[in-house]
C-alpha cells in the first residue's frame, strides 16, 4: 500500500518546516508590510490544519490508552499551543486590514494587543514542542536517510549545539525583547530592518531552539527521575 504524499517522512519534514517558516516571516510584519504579512498569516494557518491532520490519530485517540509521564507531558502542552493558536487565528481575522476586511472588526485595539502577546507566547510553546516532540523528528529524519549509521555522532554533535543554541537563545531573547512580552509588559525594542535583515530570523530561530532545548531536556530529567523512584 502506497503511503499518502503527505504521510511520508521527506514531506512531513517538509510541511513542518514550511510552517516554521511562514511563522518567522511572519514576526517581521514591518519589514513585509500587511499585505504580505496576512498572506503569509493565512498560508499559515493553511499548512497548520494539514499538520493537523497528519496527526489525527494522536487527537482521535486521546480517550484510549493509558498514559505514560511523556504522552501527559504532550497533552499538558498541545492543548495551550492549540488555544493559542486559536487566539492568534480569531484576531488574525478581527483585526484584518487586507484580505478579511469584511468581518466584523469590534475593539480593534484590545484585539491587536491580544493578537501580538499571543504571537509571542506562540513562538515559545512551538519550541517547547518541538523539544517535547524532537525523537519523532529524528526518528522522521532515519526514515528518510539521514542519520543512519552516524547515531553516535549526531548524539554528540547534537549535544554540543543544544547547549551553544541554548545560550545563544537566551540572549537573542533579550535582544528580541521577548522576556517582557511573555509577562504581558511592553518592551521599547523594535528591530531596525533598516540596518539587517536576516539576523533578525537568526535570533528568532535561536529563541526557538532554546525553548526546544528546554522541552527537551524537561522531558528527559521528568523520565529520568520517574524512573529513579
Amino acid at each position: 500500500m502506497t503511503m499518502p504524499r503527505w504521510g511520508r517522512p521527506a514531506s512531513r519534514l517538509f510541511l513542518d518546516g514550511a510552517i516554521l517558516v511562514l511563522l518567522l516571516v511572519a514576526f517581521a510584519y514591518w519589514w513585509q508590510g500587511n499585505l504580505v504579512h496576512e498572506i503569509v498569516g493565512t498560508l499559515f494557518f493553511v499548512l497548520l490544519i494539514r499538520h493537523l491532520f497528519n496527526n489525527g490519530r494522536w487527537w482521535s485517540a486521546l480517550r484510549r490508552g493509558t498514559y505514560d509521564f511523556r504522552r501527559v507531558m504532550s497533552l499538558i502542552l498541545t492543548l495551550p499551543l492549540a488555544a493559542s493558536m486559536a487566539v492568534l487565528l480569531l484576531t488574525s481575522l478581527a483585526i484584518s486590514q487586507s484580505l478579511f476586511t469584511f468581518l466584523p472588526q469590534p475593539g480593534l485595539f484590545t484585539m491587536r494587543e491580544v493578537h501580538w502577546f499571543s504571537a509571542y507566547w506562540v513562538m515559545a510553546i512551538v519550541g517547547l514542542h518541538l523539544g517535547l516532540n524532537w525523537n519523532r523528528v529524528t526518528g522522521l529524519l532515519r526514515n528518510i536517510g539521514w542519520m543512519k549509521g552516524r547515531t553516535q555522532v549526531w548524539t554528540a554533535l547534537g549535544l554540543l549545539c543544544a547547549f551553544a543554541l541554548a545560550i545563544q537563545g537566551f540572549f537573542s531573547a533579550i535582544v528580541l525583547g521577548l522576556w517582557p512580552r511573555l509577562r504581558f509588559t511592553y518592551s521599547m525594542t523594535m528591530w531596525d530592518f533598516n540596518e539587517s535583515v536576516l539576523p533578525f530570523f537568526g535570533h528568532w530561530l535561536a529563541v526557538i531552539g532554546l525553548f526546544a532545548v528546554i522541552g527537551q531536556v524537561a522531558l528527559r530529567v521528568a523520565i529520568w527521575a520517574q524512573s529513579r523512584r
